[in-house]
């Protein structure tokens, strides 16, 4: 049996079995895209809409690696901030405060201190309002003591960067990140026209409700109905649809281009300093092995990325979104699903991630 056939079984038994509706992957090299395919509906609700290859997904976290953090080395490549440069030199309104001693290199490996979550939207869906909210949640721990993945983290970084940009981060993006490398199928915000191409996610925000409701926050505004072409996360959505943590819609085959970069040494958008940087452990001896905005190879046999090579490297999205790089057999995977929709049942969506790395690597 063929790669493409072992791969499109696989992937037909996830569906039957529920844990995703459909799903479109792409598996390939530096060099692009080798096998690709499209399996199940990107639409369940109100009639059925097939998967393809022009599907676009609700990326979420693979917003950060991708997006955000990309557009972070671009800035250390223009000289506009340092790595370890703290974080309060250009949002100034954290000095004074626990945050001051935060740096840039905290933000991207997730050691900053931030708890993993909070609905800042909840105090006010504007800018002003979620740096107020960020500065007033007491950090957990104290800068680069541990590593605690958190959205907050990546917003903070989005404030700061715009503030070094002078603009909004989706239409930066735009000029260094998709033109360059000629994506036309990627951005935020997507418009209304191309919403029957996209894999819908959940039906009226539940397990934001859900969260809130177990944290005793009370919120007034969440969106009913299936959320469809706007993003799913909360405090991207409230921030306009893109907020350093999520906002990324994306065919597979755009995240595969944008993710190749950093199996080329960053060409043509990054220099190849910044990349081996990027994707090196950051963090050893913590909790997590993180890189610049990168989830770095672990050994633990439940990690998903276990079957890959020790340099390998990756992020996931909570939407059922898989990116994974491994250097040393000169891999790209990538899976995308639509996993939340109707609703984010507790599936083995983890299981199915690190089964389509098996079979890859295997097959390598």
């Amino acid at each position: 049996m063929t790669l493409a056939a072992t791969i499109d079984d696989f992937l037909r038994r996830e569906i039957d079995v529920g844990t995703f509706p459909g799903c479109v992957y792409a598996v390939g090299s530096s060099r692009g895209i080798e096998i690709e395919g499209a399996l199940g509906n990107a639409v369940v609700i109100g009639g059925r809409i097939r998967m393809s290859l022009d599907t676009m997904f609700d990326a979420a976290s693979l917003t950060k690696p991708l997006i955000t953090s990309t557009l972070a080395l671009l800035a250390i490549a223009d000289r506009a901030m340092a790595l370890d440069q703290r974080v309060g030199e250009i949002v100034d309104e954290l000095q004074g405060t626990d945050k001051e001693e935060i740096t840039f290199r905290h933000l991207l490996t997730h050691s900053a201190g931030f708890e993993a979550w909070f609905p800042l939207y909840a105090a006010g869906a504007d800018r002003t309002s979620y740096l107020k909210s960020i500065i007033a949640r007491r950090l957990v721990y104290p800068p680069g003591a541990r590593v605690i993945y958190s959205d907050l983290g990546f917003i903070l970084l989005h404030l700061a960067l715009e503030r070094i940009y002078g603009r909004e981060l989706a239409g930066v993006a735009q000029r260094r990140i998709f033109a360059p490398l000629s994506i036309e199928d990627a951005g935020m915000n997507p418009r209304p026209a191309d919403i029957p191409r996209i894999a819908a996610t959940e039906w009226g925000q539940r397990v934001e409700r859900g969260m809130c409701r177990d944290r005793g926050i009370s919120f007034d505004h969440f969106r009913d109905g299936l959320m469809w072409g706007d993003v799913n996360d909360g405090n991207s959505w409230g921030l306009g649809g893109y907020a350093g943590n999520a906002g990324l819609f994306a065919t597979a085959r755009a995240v595969f281009r944008i993710a190749s970069t950093y199996l080329a040494g960053g060409v043509p958008i990054l220099p190849a300093e910044l990349v081996a940087d990027a994707v090196r452990n950051q963090t050893a001896g913590k909790e997590e092995n993180r890189g610049l905005g990168w989830q770095i190879r672990s050994d633990a046999a439940a990690s998903i990325s276990s079957p890959l090579s020790a340099a390998a490297f990756g992020h996931t999205g909570f939407t059922g979104t898989t990116v994974w790089l491994d250097p040393a057999r000169d891999r790209i995977i990538v899976l995308m699903t639509n996993r939340i929709h109707p609703s984010a049942a507790s599936v083995g969506m983890q299981n199915a991630r690190r089964e389509l790395n098996r079979i890859v690597a295997g097959a390598s």
